[in-house]
């Protein structure tokens, strides 16, 4: 299971530009050849980005806005499921509302849509201006929206995004184990607080042995995680992941 942003590729100011690396979808083909293997992408993008980036790969399971949309390994394209569709999304209009207000005070930042989500961008402002607009936004969401709205603020790498409470990718790690109670190793591999949910979920597991849990946060080693591994950077994971599919 491993996050996309920040785990398999870079951090980039575009989220469009975060494109993955041919040695990224090489190492996923490497993993997915092996039938045995159940391989997923657990991640924030939206299901276009994923489908138009990994969505031929066979084998790959893809799940879409931190667990929002799933796409079972070799479904079609359009065959997502939408574990959001009966969740009441009214309160986009109040967050959206907030967003533009801090849009339009904040050069370089922009809002992005996503079906059951907002996000609010910062990484192109300036650094300490865009800083100071993210804290106030945070603190409008929380005294505005969140104290009386079924919503989570998550608090990303330079974004906010708000998302339904009930959605999160540790109830996807969750249906994973579910419906694969034989499994008898797991690796999990993530960069920011939505995949410590992942993690949570894998920790609490009652149908894996936790010797064969491997669960690898990317980035500094002052980061408080609840994975047991670290690494830098994501080629570091890359590697990880092709040295898996060679050993498969």
């Amino acid at each position: 299971m491993f996050d996309y942003d920040g785990t398999l590729t870079e951090i980039r100011s575009v989220p469009s530009a975060a494109v993955p690396s041919d040695r990224m979808l090489e190492g996923l083909r490497m993993l997915t050849r092996d039938e045995r293997n159940i391989v997923w992408i657990i991640s924030g993008r939206d299901q276009k980005a994923l489908q138009d980036w990994m969505g031929d790969i066979p084998n790959l399971g893809l799940s879409a806005e931190h667990g929002c949309f799933m796409k079972a390994p070799d479904a079609g394209a359009s065959d997502w499921v939408n574990l959001a569709e009966e969740i009441d999304l009214s309160w986009k209009d109040d967050v959206l509302e907030i967003f533009t207000y801090y849009t339009e005070r904040t050069q370089g930042s922009f809002i992005e849509h996503k079906r059951a989500s907002l996000a609010w961008h910062y990484r192109m402002a300036d650094p300490e201006f865009g800083s100071f607009q993210a804290n106030e936004c945070q603190n409008h969401l929380e005294n505005a929206v969140a104290c009386k709205l079924p919503v989570d603020i998550l608090i990303g790498k330079k974004n906010i995004e708000v998302r339904p409470v009930t959605i999160n990718k540790g109830e996807i790690v969750k249906r994973l184990l579910a419906s694969h109670p034989d499994v008898d190793f797991a690796f999990c591999a993530g960069d920011d607080k939505t995949d410590e949910d992942m993690f949570r979920s894998l920790k609490s597991s009652t149908t894996v042995n936790d010797d064969s849990i491997f669960t690898l946060s990317v980035g500094s080693a002052n980061k408080k995680t609840l994975a047991k591994w670290r690494v830098d950077a994501p080629d570091n994971v890359i590697d990880a992941a092709r040295f898996m599919g060679e050993s498969s």
